[in-house]
């Protein structure tokens, strides 16, 4: 009851930014009273009409009059279920863009504890779940609780007695409902998590497909997929048995209310204390509230999805955002530094009390073997661990002090498989950029770090889709058209990861070539672990078990021992 209790806390909380205004709620409102108020009319019009049969027969204008009425309750119906809808998909709207913009700007060593396809199944489907119930179950909520109120009044009206077992048959439905549904809320959860698991793995297999196929693993992962799929037959299986037994107790509860009308209704009719025209009513109102009832019934059940849903996203929303409210705005760079800096991971050094400075021009190379931690060096310049800021300065000051956007548009990162995301090239090129950079400019700087025939084996089509199935690049072609996006948002210091870790002889010596020749523009930072690639003018760190042990070493030397 307490986990029910906290759940229902989560899903308020993660709906309540997001509700709907008060006028969308008063239209609502005045939709539900009215398509409620037309149903009403209609058994007791219905009654009217029965009691009203003569020798004569009836009258047209009562005919034409109950059509009348049918015909507009339909109407009303489909505008409240219109704007009812609208209503629910605005809120999954307005809250699936909360969320994605919360992931985006999330602090990174946050997302990297979690698996970006399951955070992406958490916002697609347990949003869904959210949506579910608020466009679809909730109009079916306040349209049955109208009715429940309304209907059990007319009908006390009509004739308490009656009124009496009816209800005495309904309160016997909902403590058999109630418990089943709430049942909802645990088999919800774990059948979102089976979903987001067997969508981790699908994800990873299919980006990997190479890799799976050149280890002969198909039959091995396809087995796997077996059981995350079987999980979630479990779990659904699980909700369908709560379903199936929803449905058949509100139809027991519908046909015992009717024998139980019907048996009472002969008893009275026979002692002439009731018309059949006060039957009729009652009858129709009983099938009346069949929907209402069963829609109540739905909601509840739903709404316990809903709410474990609404935990697990929840969870998104405790991620920590990072800050980006320094006031000062980084335009140049002079000089990149670290002091006494230290980085702990799962209780490891990664990176030991290091303290060293770069200059503001030319080449330096950044040696070491592989997990030395010459990336997370590099990283810790772009800002993306908070609790190393103060340890970090540009141009003298901790990078703390500037606004994070901005150290971000002067320096640029090339990973040594640099990411291209399933959009148009310009889009690749421009990420982060505004859409007025024109396609010659675009074209110019492509050229100018020598994509000359891949440009010509795209027929320079700016447009096309990069597709991460689709061998539109080589390893080299690839790195360069990272190195052109970081040229085309002006960056005035690039730091690149292994740019020539793929690279044949011939492509790693004409890219040394346009880094070096971009040394003269800006600073460029590059790891690596190839002594080879070093000349005399290169600032030359060297790192290794997380502490640098050499820096600014002689270059002439260090070719000289490479020897």
């Amino acid at each position: 009851m307490e986990q029910s209790k906290d759940d229902s806390k989560s899903l308020w909380k993660l709906l309540s930014p997001h509700k709907p205004s008060v006028k969308s709620f008063v239209y609502l409102v005045v939709l539900v009273i009215a398509s409620t108020s037309l149903e009403l009319v209609l058994p007791l019009y219905s009654s009217y009409l029965v009691d009203s049969i003569s020798s004569d027969g009836l009258e047209t204008i009562i005919i034409v009059g109950l059509v009348a009425i049918v015909l507009i309750t339909a109407v009303f119906e489909a505008m409240l279920g219109w704007f009812g809808g609208r209503t629910g998909h605005q809120i999954s709207f307005r809250l699936r863009f909360s969320l994605i913009g919360r992931l985006l700007h999330s602090q990174s060593q946050s997302l990297d504890l979690e698996h970006s396809a399951e955070l992406s199944a958490r916002v697609v489907n347990d949003s869904k779940e959210v949506k579910n119930v608020l466009a679809e179950d909730l109009i079916g909520l306040l349209s049955g609780v109208v009715s429940l109120f309304a209907v059990i009044t007319i009908m006390f009206v009509l004739d308490w007695r009656l009124t009496l077992v009816l209800v005495s048959c309904v309160v016997a439905g909902f403590v058999l409902i109630t418990p089943i549904a709430l049942m909802m809320n645990n088999i919800g959860k774990a059948t979102q998590a089976a979903e987001a698991n067997l969508l981790k793995y699908v994800t990873e297999w299919l980006r990997y497909g190479k890799l799976i196929k050149s280890h002969n693993a198909g039959s091995q992962l396809h087995q796997q997929s077996n059981e995350l799929l079987n999980e979630c037959f479990v779990q659904e299986m699980r909700a369908t048995k709560v379903l199936a037994l929803i449905g058949p107790i509100a139809n027991l509860v519908l046909m015992i209310s009717m024998i139980a009308i019907l048996a009472f209704s002969a008893y009275w009719l026979k002692q002439g204390s009731i018309t059949l025209g006060t039957v009729t009513a009652f009858l129709l109102y009983l099938f009346g509230l069949a929907f209402p009832l069963m829609s109540m019934a739905m909601f509840f059940s739903n709404l316990n999805k809903a709410m474990g849903a609404a935990s697990r996203l929840s969870e998104i929303n405790k991620l920590p955002l990072e800050h980006n409210d320094a006031p000062a705005v980084l335009e140049q760079v002079s000089t990149l530094a670290v002091k006494n800096l230290s980085f702990v991971r799962n209780d490891k050094y990664i990176l030991k009390d290091i303290s060293c400075q770069f200059s503001a021009e030319g080449l330096t190379i950044m040696l070491g073997e592989s997990g030395s931690g010459k990336s997370t060096l590099l990283n810790q310049f772009l800002g993306f661990y908070p609790e190393t800021h103060a340890s970090v300065f540009i141009n003298g000051k901790a990078l703390s002090h500037y606004n994070l956007h901005s150290v971000r548009q002067v320096i640029a990162w090339v990973d040594q498989e640099p990411k291209l995301l399933h959009a148009s090239i310009r889009q690749n090129l421009t990420l982060g950029l505004d859409n007025t950079i024109s396609d010659k400019h675009i074209l110019d700087v492509l050229v100018s770090v020598g994509l000359q025939s891949w440009l010509q084996r795209i027929n320079q089509n700016l447009e096309q889709i990069v597709s991460e199935q689709a061998h539109q690049f080589s390893g080299g072609e690839k790195q360069r058209f990272a190195i052109a996006r970081a040229i085309l948002r002006q960056a005035k210091v690039l730091l690149l990861d292994e740019p020539t870790s793929a690279l044949d002889s011939r492509n790693k010596t004409e890219l040394m070539a346009l880094l070096r020749r971009l040394a003269t523009e800006m600073h460029v930072i590059m790891i690596s672990h190839h002594r080879e690639l070093i000349q005399p003018q290169d600032d030359i760190i060297e790192i290794a078990d997380g502490e640098i042990i050499s820096s600014a070493i002689d270059s002439s030397a260090s070719l000289a021992e490479s020897k």
